[in-house]
């Protein structure tokens, strides 16, 4: 029986995306930039199911190469991306590439990509070459816009295209397969020996499809949504005139509100890399942070359900070994701990002394001796039994730089809450570090509830914070409210989307 080795190219053979490395060769960071902004629509519409992947992919070209100079394109081709590209073959990919050719197995890459991007590296690896097939890149600007003149190769077209160039169906032969995305999965449920983003003799399969009912989408805004309202029709007529002047100013900020929310979700994937860094698994990607981010569809689930089957879904969809992440989503809880703490600490510290105070020299000294007597036979006891199992040297120092991080996160995502006090209530302004203190209890709070997403108890007592610095109780539950729509529900539903689109 023949021995077939099929190797997707784009993120299995290679690091990367050729298509992106070669737009950045042809136009420099700063006019993908350009291009990108350009594009935009295309790509909202492409995101969004209303376009397909052939006729973005086909859009994108025609503009990345409409205006470029043709003599320079075809030096790129033929010299630049050809170096570039041999840099970022993964080693361990290219090892059991070569593997297989040793063993007399038929070699072939199987690619979505335009065949003249990766025409040069299939032939220094001596591999026939399945691609999308293109009017040719390098040469003079056409009469037409340039056109993708065959299938795009994703998905079943890739079978069709290799069982077409083997002449015979795939069941007729012994196929290994390789791949690591969703353009891959037809193939891999083909092959005899699927590899799914792996390069050894295990047999790793497609991961089962998750999908996540659309219904609950749709429940969860129309419970949110009648919520609202019932809280609505129980104010006084003044009281919601003024609540919807207010919210006709909400608008202006929510450029501001949700560019805290980005950089504070860029600090959540910096510190999932430094701490899953220090054990050496994955690095920074666009793969790793879009499975990362898509995790987040998972929030609204009772206690901590949510956050351990993102440990399993991440085990599936990026390969990493399991006892790592779950080390990573301890770490995570406990440098959200560290925190908070430091954040009350310092914003609340007469609270604190206060509090000391009133429990009495003996009470705190008694206190402070259990505690830390339980604490050390709980470490003794989990070093006999669970050594194994707790994480590494190297990840408990890395703690300290992501305690920094956290730091930097709940105290940026504060400033949420103080902006939408300032949009909705300017007379009842109140300080930064009482936005920040609000926010770290009500937080904190909802953490402890263990309900799904803290519901409830999160606004409850951000309402009553708000309501004590001076807040009216309808405008304080309006800003608490939002202040959870804007963040916690506003990344889910994202996260969800982001999530359907890739099982779609």
């Amino acid at each position: 029986m023949t021995i077939v080795a099929a190797f997707d190219f784009d993120g299995t053979l290679l690091q990367g995306d050729c298509l992106l490395l070669f737009h950045r060769l042809l136009k420099g960071r700063a006019g993908m930039a350009v291009d990108w902004i350009r594009l935009l629509p295309a790509l909202l519409a492409w995101k969004s199911g209303y376009r397909s992947t052939a006729w973005f992919k086909q859009h994108y070209l025609c503009n990345i190469i409409s205006g470029s100079d043709s003599q320079k394109r075809r030096h790129i081709l033929e010299h630049d991306l050809p170096q570039l590209l041999r840099q970022k073959l993964r080693p361990e990919a290219v090892a059991r590439f070569h593997w297989h050719n040793r063993q007399g197995h038929c070699l072939v890459i199987v690619s979505a990509s335009p065949r003249d991007l990766i025409r040069g590296v299939a032939s220094e690896l001596q591999a026939e070459l399945i691609a999308t097939e293109t009017s040719p890149l390098g040469g003079d600007p056409p009469a037409r816009p340039l056109q993708l003149t065959s299938a795009n190769c994703k998905g079943a077209e890739k079978v069709r295209r290799l069982e077409a160039w083997l002449g015979q169906p795939l069941a007729a032969v012994e196929l290994h397969a390789y791949g690591d995305s969703k353009g891959d999965r037809e193939l891999l449920q083909a092959a005899t020996h699927p590899h799914w983003r792996q390069f050894t003799a295990e047999i790793r399969a497609y991961p089962p499809v998750r999908r996540i009912p659309r219904g609950w989408i749709a429940m969860l805004g129309l419970v949110l949504l009648s919520l609202a309202l019932s809280g609505l029709g129980r104010l006084e007529p003044n009281a919601l005139q003024l609540l919807l002047q207010a919210l006709q100013r909400l608008p202006a900020f929510l450029p501001a509100i949700y560019g805290v929310l980005a950089l504070a979700y860029l600090g959540r994937y910096w510190r999932w890399r430094l701490l899953l860094g220090a054990e050496g698994i994955g690095r920074w990607s666009l793969q790793d942070a879009r499975a990362w981010f898509c995790g987040f569809a998972l929030t609204a689930t009772p206690g901590k359900l949510g956050e351990l089957s993102r440990v399993a879904d991440l085990h599936q969809q990026l390969g990493y070994p399991r006892a790592p992440l779950l080390h990573v989503f301890v770490a995570e809880r406990l440098c959200d701990l560290i925190a908070v703490g430091l954040w009350l600490v310092v914003l609340l510290p007469s609270t604190v002394v206060t509090w000391v105070v009133a429990q009495g020299s003996w009470t705190t000294l008694a206190a402070v001796f259990t505690g830390v007597t339980i604490l050390l036979v709980l470490g003794r006891w989990c070093r006999q039994r669970w050594w194994q199992h707790l994480p590494s040297g190297a990840q408990m120092r890395a703690c300290l730089p992501a305690a920094a991080v956290s730091l930097g996160i709940w105290g940026g995502e504060s400033v949420i809450l103080w902006l939408l006090v300032q949009a909705l209530s300017p007379s009842h302004a109140i300080a930064l570090d009482t936005a920040v203190s609000t926010y770290l209890l009500s937080g904190t709070a909802g953490m402890l509830s263990s309900l799904p997403g803290g519901i409830g108890v999160n606004e409850g007592t951000a309402t009553l914070l708000l309501t004590q610095a001076g807040l009216p109780a309808a405008m304080a539950f309006t800003i608490a409210v939002l202040r959870r729509l804007c963040t916690v529900w506003s990344i889910t539903l994202l996260a969800i989307w982001v999530r359907l689109l890739q099982t779609d």
